[in-house]
C-alpha cells in the first residue's frame, strides 16, 4: 500500500511534464509583422507609437526572419500604439536588434532600453514583430516583441563584398 503512493505521484508528475509543452505552446501568441517608422516612445506608459509604412514585411535582407504574417485590418498610413516591456530577461522584454544583427540592449534595464530606442532611426523603416496583448482587456491592443533595424543598401552591398559576392550579380539575379 505504501509503495502505491510514490508510484501514483510519479505518474501524475510524468503526466504533468507531458502536458507542459502543450500548455506552453497554447499560451504563445501568434506573431505578426509589419514595417513602420517610430514616431514616439512614451516612457511613462511603456508605449511605442508607430506609423505603418508596409502592412507586410518585404524582402529578405535585414528582416532576420523575425516577423510573422500581417494582421488583418492594418493598412499603410495607420498610426498604432504598441505596449513595450523595457526591462527583464531577453525572453520577456521587447528586444531592439541593430542592423548588424545583435541586440542593442544587453542590460535588461530601463536605461539600456532607452539607449537602444535612441538608436532606432526615425527616417527609415524598421521591422516590427508583435503579438496580441496577452493582458485581458489590455491596451494597447498589441505587445511589441522585437524591433529589427534594417540594413541600408550600402550596408548590404558591403556585406556582399565581404562574402566575395559582387552586389551587381545579386541585382542581375533578381
Amino acid at each position: 500500500m505504501l509503495l502505491r503512493a510514490p508510484v501514483v505521484a510519479s505518474l501524475i508528475g510524468f503526466a504533468a511534464l507531458l502536458a507542459a509543452p502543450t500548455a506552453l505552446a497554447a499560451s504563445k501568441g501568434t506573431r505578426f509583422g509589419i514595417e513602420g517608422k517610430l514616431l514616439e516612445y512614451d516612457e511613462t506608459r511603456n508605449v511605442f507609437k508607430v506609423k505603418v509604412t508596409k502592412p507586410k514585411v518585404s524582402g529578405g535582407f535585414g528582416t532576420g526572419g523575425i516577423a510573422g504574417k500581417p494582421p488583418k485590418g492594418i493598412s499603410k498610413g495607420d498610426e498604432l500604439e504598441f505596449a513595450v516591456v523595457p526591462e527583464g530577461s531577453v525572453l520577456r522584454r521587447t528586444v531592439i536588434k541593430g542592423s548588424q544583427g545583435g541586440g542593442l540592449d544587453t542590460s535588461g534595464t530601463p536605461e539600456g532600453f532607452k539607449r537602444a530606442v535612441s538608436a532606432i532611426p526615425r527616417d527609415q523603416d524598421v521591422v516590427l514583430s508583435f503579438e496580441e496583448n496577452p493582458t485581458p482587456g489590455g491596451t494597447p491592443r498589441y505587445l511589441l516583441k522585437m524591433v529589427q533595424i534594417r540594413l541600408t543598401p550600402e550596408e548590404i552591398a558591403e556585406r556582399l563584398r565581404e562574402m566575395g559576392i559582387d552586389p551587381a550579380e545579386v541585382e542581375e539575379a533578381e
